[in-house]
């Protein structure tokens, strides 16, 4: 009993043994069936990188441009070569002269610009897009003028060809500064514009004694005035070329006071009015004229200093109300005014 007992457990473990090797064999199979079953094939590169309607590189005959797509195409106005030359009216060649071109845009604002030099026999090229509207400027150096030429184009190249500086003459000037009672007015500064010649403005400045001293400005007719809110000008001064003048510019500043208000017409008071005051007189030499502006506080108040003490042409201006205009003159160092306004 013993034995086929024996027999009968080697059966069972033989059969055992044969089923866990022919188990994951069959496993495998399987599995490698299902891939080859439901996995698709995976598109050639070429195929799967193209963009729909895009030819690609591999079509026979057709010549692509390989770059990225997001790469910016680069665009290069076209320019066509225009020169020109700067002298003086002898027909001396001016070296070293810098152009500055400026291009306009269709309201005349400047959106672009280049320098050049001329060379040593005063030539110069310019680069030029064609039909666009271009500006053309030296600068004032020395004892030349300075040279502008509005709105041209590359078809206008015969106005650049020849270039002429106007030659100027320079003269020397020391002076003075002073107010109405002819005391020297310290740390003052003026502004002096030539009238006629395109030249660089000028700044004078009184010293501490109110002396000042110009050198090298063309001579011929001047402009001189402030930029200050109290504003100073000085016209008719016209120095001749070769000549020397020690001047004394009178400005209308003084140690005279004006003050007062401005009110309605039924005394109600006038805040934020403007409140202006011209005065003039003339010399040997010059007109000088002043303008000085103010507003009214909150109680309708205004006032002024250091007056020259000339008569005043007095402007009041506000909404609603008629523009006042009278004279005055002063009664003493220190006048007070009350100004009523019509509606």
């Amino acid at each position: 009993m013993a034995r086929p007992l024996s027999f009968l457990i080697l059966a069972i473990a033989v059969a055992c043994a044969a089923l866990f090797l022919l188990l994951p064999m069959a496993k495998i199979a399987q599995h490698q069936g299902g891939i080859e079953a439901v996995t698709p094939k995976a598109p050639p590169v070429e195929e799967a990188n193209a963009l729909p309607g895009v030819i690609t590189p591999d079509a026979p005959g057709i010549e692509t441009d390989t770059r990225a797509i997001d790469e910016p195409l680069e665009t290069e106005e076209l320019t066509v070569a225009v020169s020109g030359s700067i002298g003086d009216a002898s027909g001396s060649a001016l070296a070293d002269r810098e152009i500055e071109v400026t291009s306009q845009g269709f309201g005349g604002e400047s959106i672009s610009g280049v320098r050049v030099m001329s060379d040593q026999q005063g030539e110069f090229t310019l680069q030029l897009v064609p039909e666009r509207q271009y500006q053309l400027r030296i600068e004032a150096r020395d004892d030349y003028a300075g040279f502008t030429l509005d709105s041209f184009t590359d078809a206008d190249a015969e106005r650049l060809r020849s270039i002429v500086l106007e030659r100027v003459q320079l003269v020397d000037v020391d002076g003075l500064i002073v107010d109405r009672n002819s005391a020297p007015v310290a740390d003052f500064e003026l502004s002096l514009r030539h009238l006629s010649l395109d030249y660089p403005d000028r700044l004078i400045r009184s010293d501490s004694s109110g002396f000042f001293s110009l050198r090298g400005f063309p001579a011929g007719a001047w402009r001189i005035a402030t930029s200050q809110s109290d504003y100073f000008r000085i016209k008719g001064l016209e120095l001749q070329p070769g000549e020397y003048r020690n001047l004394t510019l009178m400005i209308d500043r003084g140690s005279y006071h004006l003050s007062g208000w401005v009110r309605d017409g039924y005394g109600t008071p006038l805040a934020q009015v403007t409140v202006t005051l011209k005065s003039a007189f003339a010399t040997d030499e010059y007109h000088s004229f002043s303008h000085r502006s103010i507003t009214t506080d909150a109680n309708g108040a205004f006032e002024f200093a250091e007056l020259g003490g000339n008569q005043l042409t007095i402007a009041v201006y506000a909404a609603g109300f008629e523009t006042h205009i009278s004279q005055h003159n002063f009664s003493s160092f220190s006048d007070r005014l009350e100004i009523v306004l019509k509606e």
